[in-house]
């Protein structure tokens, strides 16, 4: 009797019910997947422009996830939560969907599809986006598993261990040259983008309405300052005007939303100004209560574009001349936050050193930097350097990542450096790592 011929078989994948959670975790952390192509379970494009740090804790799996959804010009910037399963149904079967801690969860992450993909809801009765990994994986789900068991503990994220044999004083130099590096980089795109429209004060009111804007609304407040007839706002003497054309011009001037009714003077002001078109209403993240955290920026957003009997807001009038001015005073870093923290409208309450010290941060100082490098006034460059450097230092997870690696940094030209370092010099890079002689030039 002959034998049949031998064959060889590939081991099959490994069974989805044997993958454990924290591979999934591990391989959506690393972003061990094609970012070309993601797509929802509805169909709408998916950008992941940071996957969130993991929670070792109680509630979802990631915080701080930032994610882009749907297509332009209607697509939306989402900050929150994500939550890693293998399947749809592990959803329910936790009870995520009654759970209020999870209504922060900006998308659902699924390794398989099954018969409830597509049809889950958050505890608040909102439909809960969900995108499909597998068939976006870079490797087999055989592989993350050997590869999550054999890899062993990794440094933290953008961060070697060899920080701390690095002298102290070189890990300082190399921190404020990344940090001048990061200001001169950010000075060059505002003048890529002053060269398409070559107006300095639009281009700080735009910057300054993104920074206030947070993660969720950046961009919704960026594309609202495009908008804005900036000559009539200026025109306007009553700050309530202003306020209603900024809530008209969003969307979301609503008589059902806000109990002063700013829409009567939104209408009154479309019908003798030529306005340009509003806003989607749904192009805003909302909180907890209806528009309540858009109508906060929009508050102060209008108040940067109002005046009282003494003062001016921050954009209103002459914005880049008060700041050159406020650089140079004996205490520049005081002047200047006063100019972002004054409040001129009565019940808006001027910006929180924090947030105020985030504008100055992405918005103010580099629409100044570039404003000097135009003018070619080294003094004023260097002025703005130094605000830069009289800040406090950010905290956030980067910052502390790289503490943990052993490169701390003192001042928020430090940590601008760190964040630099982070976005630029990713691990494959020639510069990635710690700096293996004393850097030639510093701040």
């Amino acid at each position: 009797m002959s034998l049949p011929p031998p064959t060889v078989h590939e081991p099959p994948d490994a069974a989805l019910a044997d993958i454990p959670e924290a591979v999934i975790q591990d391989a959506w952390a690393r972003r061990l997947y094609d970012p070309a192509g993601l797509r929802t379970t509805t169909g709408d494009p998916v950008e992941v422009l940071d996957p969130g740090t993991l929670n070792t804790g109680s509630g979802p799996d990631f915080s701080g996830a930032s994610i882009r959804l749907g297509a332009a010009p209607d697509d939306l910037l989402w900050a929150g939560d994500v939550e890693i399963h293998r399947t749809s149904a592990e959803w329910n079967a936790h009870r995520h969907g009654e759970d209020p801690a999870y209504d922060r969860v900006i998308l659902h992450v699924i390794v398989s599809p099954d018969r409830e993909t597509g049809h889950l809801t958050r505890s608040d009765g909102t439909r809960l986006p969900e995108l499909v990994l597998r068939p976006h994986l870079d490797r087999s789900l055989r592989a993350l598993v050997h590869d999550f068991y054999v890899r062993g503990p990794q440094p933290p994220p953008y961060a070697e261990r060899e920080w701390r044999e690095v002298p102290a004083d070189v890990r300082q130099a190399w921190m404020r040259r990344l940090g001048v590096e990061r200001l001169h980089h950010r000075a060059a795109r505002l003048g890529h983008a002053f060269g398409r429209t070559p107006d300095l004060d639009r281009l700080l009111t735009s910057r300054v309405f993104r920074a206030l804007g947070y993660a969720p609304n950046a961009d919704a407040m960026e594309r609202l300052a495009s908008r804005l007839p900036l000559p009539l706002i200026r025109s306007l003497d009553d700050p309530a005007d202003i306020h209603a054309l900024l809530l008209g011009l969003a969307g979301l001037a609503d008589r059902r939303l806000f109990p002063d009714d700013p829409t009567e003077r939104f209408d009154r002001l479309a019908e003798t100004h030529d306005l340009p078109p509003p806003m989607a209403p749904a192009a805003w993240r909302h909180g907890g209560r209806p528009a309540n955290a858009p109508r906060r920026r929009l508050a102060q957003a209008a108040a940067f574009l109002s005046a009282s009997d003494t003062e001016a807001g921050l954009l209103r009038r002459d914005p880049l001349g008060r700041l050159r001015a406020a650089l140079g005073t004996p205490e520049p870093l005081r002047s200047v936050r006063a100019m972002l923290r004054q409040s001129v409208v009565p019940g808006v309450r001027g910006l929180g050193r924090e947030r105020a010290d985030a504008v100055l941060t992405n918005a103010v100082l580099p629409t100044l930097f570039l404003d000097a490098e135009m003018r070619e006034d080294l003094g004023a460059s260097s002025r703005v350097l130094a605000v830069l450097d009289a800040l406090p230092p950010e905290n956030d997870r980067i910052t502390r990542a790289f503490t943990e690696a052993g490169l701390e940094a003192a001042t928020r030209l430090e940590s601008q450096g760190l964040h630099h370092l982070a976005e630029t010099y990713r691990s494959g890079h020639a510069q990635a790592g710690p700096p293996r002689a004393r850097p030639d030039e510093t701040a």
